[in-house]
């Protein structure tokens, strides 16, 4: 090493210098700095792998050029997990998962620029632990190298990502490294993939490959940047010829080598890429023979994901939440909501459900692990816009509460008017009463509204033919749907029962009279 750094180092000279084999002088060890050293020591761990490359046609590991490391692929080693995989080639592997929530779960872009979105729907988080390379170090908050690899796979994936209409679901991947010897990052690519599919989310395969580059050696210029660039371009020819390049390539041929060339995509194209260059030489005709055999190496990678998970699953676990969306008036998202959230949230406590969120638009979703609850909760909201004339307008729903009664033909009552009448159904979201003076029409009293407390058991709290006494607050003239209410009645009882006070009011003379 010392002899090699005295015809590579600009410190050495030749009074200094030793020939290959001689015996070093005692003093040639301190002529060096230590960063000489391992400048030295790269350079010639580089050209021994050159040769051999050269020489053999042989790699570190003794693979071909264009070869493709053996890959193994597990799906859903973690039996909890909405979506899981493990896929690994040659000595790296990548734990992936994949957990899928309502619209509360997408992450918040609290830097969004004026034209990005304020949330993200979809995001993979990238963890490259020290264990991965045999190290034992602080784990702490993602550095750059995480952040930047994590962003690629994320670009990678995005495009196969169906849109909200097609799958209600925010979507979470974690691609953590387990072991790494080069490209982690198109590993979690494959792996994020396969642990999507696993979760059931509609997405065609993506795979990702690293490719490397060997050039010839170069003269070493030291910090002449001009020299080096025109050194550069009059050798092009020569470089392009000789150039070899190198498939799915191992950390030392990255950290060695001339070029690291990340490319991401399915059978059809691309969808994201990334080129790491640490020379010069590189030219658009290498660039092209590049992608050229990266596609190769991409479609050998998807065949492999396809043989281990020919399509995404069209089941998903039981632990994953189910997911109802549907519409309501952006006029009365308000009463949807209640007074600090009181309604929406007495929505979530009674049904036993994850979440509600509703957009500014009206659009309404609701997160559960129970389909009847979610059913049964999609019609209480129903049923609150009753007097809207709201349908069952929504994404894996069925009718609205209303559908299938009597239809009813006559005069209608006036608003504000008090009329007894008999329960005829009792549903979750409230009770159906006739009036007996309109015999054959319905009218709807909402659980909110058949007391003046809460009522959380309506079967417990009213039957089925039970009398009652309603006030009639609201009807749709084009539905003919009329809105009820008990508790209105309930307190105007309360007001009329209530004892009155009379105040007199006395005059100052008044006082004087009775005085004398």
């Amino acid at each position: 090493v010392v002899a090699f750094a005295a015809t590579t180092t600009p410190q050495s000279s030749s009074s200094s210098s030793s020939s290959v084999g001689a015996e070093p002088q005692s003093d040639s060890f301190t002529s060096y700095s230590k960063a000489d050293a391992k400048r030295v020591l790269k350079k010639l761990c580089e050209k021994a792998m050159v040769a051999r490359i050269r020489g053999e046609g042989r790699r570190c590991d003794g693979r071909p050029t264009d070869e493709v490391r053996p890959i193994t692929i597990d799906c859903s080693p973690l039996p909890t997990a909405h979506g899981s995989a493990v896929f690994t080639r040659g000595e790296t592997q990548s734990l992936a998962t994949c957990t899928l929530g309502g619209k509360s779960m997408a992450l918040k872009n609290l830097d969004a620029l004026d034209d990005d979105p304020d949330e993200r729907r979809f995001y993979l988080q990238y963890s490259f632990p020290p264990s991965s390379v045999g190290e034992t170090g602080r784990v702490g908050a993602p550095g750059r190298r995480e952040v930047g690899h994590g962003a690629l796979a994320e670009r990678a994936l995005e495009p196969a990502v169906p849109a909200m209409a097609d799958f209600n679901y925010a979507i979470r991947v974690e691609s953590l490294i387990t072991e790494s010897c080069g490209s982690s990052s198109m590993a979690s690519v494959c792996g994020g993939a396969l642990a999507m599919m696993d979760a059931g989310v509609p997405i065609r395969h993506v795979a990702g490959v690293a490719m490397g580059l060997v050039l010839p050696e170069e003269e070493d210029h030291h910090d002449d940047i001009v020299g080096a660039a025109a050194a550069a371009e009059a050798d092009s020819a020569k470089e392009e010829s000789s150039a070899i390049l190198l498939t799915d390539i191992l950390g030392i041929e990255d950290a060695l080598g001339s070029m690291d060339f990340k490319v991401a995509g399915d059978s059809e194209g691309i969808s994201a890429f990334q080129l790491d260059v640490k020379r010069l030489g590189l030219t658009p005709s290498i660039l092209a023979d590049a992608v050229a055999r990266s596609r190769v190496a991409r479609l050998e990678v998807l065949e492999a994901m396809k043989a281990a998970l020919p399509s995404a699953r069209t089941t998903m676990a039981a632990s994953v939440p189910r997911s109802f969306q549907l519409s309501v008036p952006a006029g009365g998202i308000g009463k949807l909501i209640g007074p600090g959230g009181r309604t929406v949230r007495g929505i979530i406590d009674d049904f036993g459900l994850r979440d509600v969120q509703v957009d500014a638009d009206g659009t309404v979703h609701i997160v559960g692990v129970n389909d009847t609850a979610i059913d049964l909760a999609a019609k209480y909201v129903v049923a609150l816009f009753a007097d809207y004339g709201l349908g069952m307008s929504a994404s894996g729903g069925g009718g609205g509460p209303g559908n299938g009664r009597p239809t009813y033909e006559g005069p209608l009552p006036d608003v504000n008017a008090t009329l007894s009448g008999k329960v005829t159904d009792v549903k979750t979201f409230g009770v159906f009463v006739e009036l007996d003076a309109f015999p054959g029409l319905e009218g709807l009293c909402h659980i909110s509204e058949l007391a003046v407390e809460r009522v959380r058991n309506i079967e417990r709290f009213v039957q089925d033919g039970q009398a009652l006494t309603v006030k009639v607050i609201g009807i749709n003239g084009d539905t003919k749907r009329v809105s009820l209410s008990r508790k209105s009645y309930l307190l105007a009882q309360r007001a009329k029962s209530a004892p009155t006070t009379t105040t007199t009011t006395t005059t100052k003379k008044q006082k004087d009279d009775a005085a004398t």
